[in-house]
């Protein structure tokens, strides 16, 4: 903290002539005071001393506190600001819903977003069935592949035993082509 720079106190002293003093003294109320009280003058000059810097503090606190007061009106109107702004969004919002007879409230284009969501749920169960159908595909066309190869077993069977068959029929002999 900066200190204000030292006092010189000067001790006035009084005199009684002929009953008590009309004069007043001057200088700072210690000085005063110590003209009645018996102290030593160092000791008042350093009472003097530090009551001039707690004088001093006391007006650079009284400053702070009217710089903080200022700072606090600013902040209260800001903070107004910020309210009617807070205000006029909630009226804005409060515009756009709709009150219905039976006190529900609905956002504008509620009805569109349930139509929305019965169609993506419609959508959803449709894509779920054809999908199902897809696996059934899926299976029939591994029965039927796994049914090729068993046919194409039996068409080589009979292929080779049409050929036995021909061969006896020429008359020549089964083991030879």
């Amino acid at each position: 903290p900066v200190m204000p720079p030292r006092a010189t106190v000067t001790v006035l002293s009084t005199y009684e002539v002929g009953g008590p003093s009309t004069a007043t003294s001057v200088g700072h109320t210690l000085t005063t005071m110590a003209s009645i009280v018996a102290t030593q003058p160092q000791m008042i000059d350093d009472l003097c001393v530090r009551m001039s810097t707690l004088e001093y503090r006391h007006g650079e606190l009284v400053k702070k506190m009217v710089k903080v007061s200022d700072a606090k009106v600013a902040d209260s109107s800001a903070v107004g600001e910020g309210l009617e702004e807070i205000e006029t969004r909630v009226q804005q919002v409060e515009s756009r819903v709709d009150t219905y007879p039976s006190n529900q409230i609905a956002v504008p284009r509620h009805d569109v977003i349930v139509g929305l969501s019965q169609q993506i749920q419609t959508l959803q169960t449709t894509l779920h069935g054809a999908e199902l159908q897809n696996q059934q595909l899926r299976t029939r066309v591994a029965e039927m592949d796994s049914r090729e190869g068993i046919l194409m077993s039996y068409m080589l069977w009979m292929e080779e035993r049409l050929t036995v068959l021909e061969k006896r029929l020429l008359g020549l002999p089964s083991g030879t082509q």
